[in-house]
C-alpha cells in the first residue's frame, strides 16, 4: 500500500522527540540554579552523627532539594569543618568530639564546571547523654524502643533487670537501643525495670529505673 506511514519510522520519530523534550526539560531545570544551601539533622541515638541535606535555589525563587540522581549533572563536595570531606548529595558524617565546626557545601555543574558554594554554617555538636525513664514497646510506632541518646562514639555497657533481679537485656556498644524483648525474643511484662550503665569514662556511668507500659 502506498501513502501509508511506516510505523517503525513513526515510533522512532516519537522516541527522538520524547528524548529531546526530556533532555531539554532536564537542561532547563539544571540550568536555573542561583545558589545552594543545606540543612542538617542529628541522629536520634548518636549526637555526633549528623545527616546533611543539600538544597538549590533557582532564579525563580524556588527551593528544591537535590536528589541522588543529581550526581548525573553535578558533583558535590562537603567540608565538615573537622578535616574530613564527602562527595554524596545527601550524606551522614560522624564527628569524633564535641565542638563547633564550620561546614560548607560546594556544588559543581558538570556541563560547564560552574561552581556554587554555600555560606559556611557553624554547626555545634553536643556530647549528649540521656536515658529515658519510660517507653511503650507495643508496636504502634511511638516510643517503641528504649533508646539511650549518647555521642555514639564512647562504648557503653548496659544491663537491665526485672524485679526478681534477672537480666532481661545486656549490651555493649557506643549505641544502645532495646525493643523490650528478652534474648529469647519474648516481650517483657509491663512494670518497672532497673538499669545499670557503665563506661570507661565515668561521665557515662548511670543507674536508674525505666517504666514499661503497653497500649498507651
Amino acid at each position: 500500500m502506498t501513502g501509508m506511514p511506516n510505523p517503525n519510522i513513526m515510533y522512532n520519530s516519537f522516541r527522538i522527540r520524547l528524548f529531546v523534550l526530556v533532555f531539554l526539560k532536564a537542561t532547563i531545570i539544571h540550568a536555573q540554579i542561583d545558589e545552594v544551601s543545606f540543612d542538617y539533622q542529628s541522629d536520634d541515638l548518636s549526637s555526633f552523627l549528623v545527616t546533611f541535606m543539600p538544597w538549590y535555589h533557582s532564579v525563580n525563587d524556588e527551593t528544591i532539594r537535590f536528589s541522588q540522581d543529581d550526581t548525573l549533572h553535578y558533583s558535590f563536595l562537603w567540608q565538615f569543618g573537622d578535616g574530613n570531606t564527602g562527595i554524596l548529595p545527601v550524606i551522614m558524617h560522624r564527628y569524633q568530639a564535641a565542638g563547633t565546626y564550620g561546614v560548607q557545601l560546594t556544588v559543581t555543574r558538570l556541563s560547564d564546571n560552574l561552581r556554587f558554594s554555600s555560606d559556611v554554617t557553624q554547626l555545634t555538636v553536643d556530647d549528649t547523654f540521656e536515658v529515658p525513664n519510660v517507653f511503650t514497646p507495643d508496636g504502634d510506632g511511638i516510643n517503641d524502643d528504649f533508646m539511650v541518646r549518647s555521642n555514639g562514639v564512647t562504648p557503653l555497657n548496659i544491663s537491665i533487670f526485672d524485679r526478681a533481679g534477672n537480666i532481661v537485656f545486656s549490651h555493649t556498644s557506643p549505641v544502645i537501643s532495646w525493643d523490650g524483648r528478652t534474648p529469647a525474643g519474648i516481650r517483657v511484662k509491663p512494670g518497672v525495670y532497673y538499669y545499670i550503665i557503665t563506661s570507661q569514662d565515668p561521665l557515662y556511668n548511670k543507674n536508674g529505673f525505666v517504666h514499661i507500659f503497653y497500649n498507651r
